[in-house]
């Protein structure tokens, strides 16, 4: 099974391969534990450091995880998408034949100050609506959405309203289209809310995607704080060089 000649593949990234593909083949599916490094060892008398390796390969890869206390659990696909499109949390998924829901959501009415109000363009101390959600794919916990809403949308304060589509609430019940966003992306650690809110521990890896949207009169309409677990999505840019 292992090519052990001179010039072969080291071992551990014959047995990556190896358990990649069983990944892939869904002989372990998401959530499921890897067989712990010992049933490596035996069953290809391989050395604990070369499984070791394999699996930090996979690790690398964004397949498994390792649990301090528990192994090495199998994670789902990473859900990619590009900065450069305008779309929903609930079509990103539904173009991915994912299934998107919203474990919880909650709007009320607050008071903006600081970034909220720098991006919402009104001043310190005016309203504004805070609609704070989180939402899964394929019912696991993947990002909390904090969005601030111009107060002069007038909103419904029903939460069971903002269980689906945000944009497609805008555009069917306000007559609003988002035509237009500014977003930037950056890297953080989970903190003990966020620990709590997304199920996972604190000190994991998170993106922080910050919107700006704006509407086809370039008015601007929400500015929501997105905390994505790093390790379940990722955004990538295409960027094509047009002087050829």
């Amino acid at each position: 099974m292992f090519d052990k000649s001179k010039g072969a593949k080291p071992l551990y990234l014959q047995l990556a391969e190896i358990m990649e593909s069983e990944i892939l083949s869904d002989i372990y599916k998401p959530g499921d534990m890897l067989p712990k490094e010992l049933d490596y060892i035996e069953k290809y008398n391989l050395s604990r450091i070369t499984v070791r390796q394999a699996i930090n390969e996979l690790v690398l890869k964004g397949y498994v995880k390792r649990i301090r206390g528990k192994g090495t659990i199998i994670l789902p696909p990473k859900i990619e998408e590009p900065l450069i499109r305008i779309k929903s949390f609930t079509d990103e998924m539904k173009d991915r034949g994912i299934t998107p829901s919203t474990k919880s959501a909650k709007i009320v009415i607050t008071k903006s100050f600081g970034e909220i109000s720098k991006y919402l363009l009104q001043n310190d101390g005016d309203e504004a609506y805070k609609l704070t959600r989180i939402r899964t794919a394929n019912n696991l916990p993947i990002v909390l959405f904090e969005t601030y809403i111009k107060k002069n949308i007038n909103m419904d304060l029903d939460n069971t309203i903002y269980y689906g589509s945000l944009y497609e609430y805008l555009d069917k019940n306000k007559g609003i289209k988002i035509k237009k966003v500014n977003q930037r992306i950056s890297a953080s650690i989970a903190d003990s809310r966020l620990s709590q809110l997304l199920n996972i521990r604190v000190g994991e890896p998170i993106l922080i995607l910050k919107r700006q949207s704006f509407d086809t009169n370039n008015n601007v309409i929400e500015y929501t704080i997105s905390y994505y677990i790093a390790d379940r999505y990722e955004y990538y840019i295409e960027i094509e060089n047009k002087e050829n």
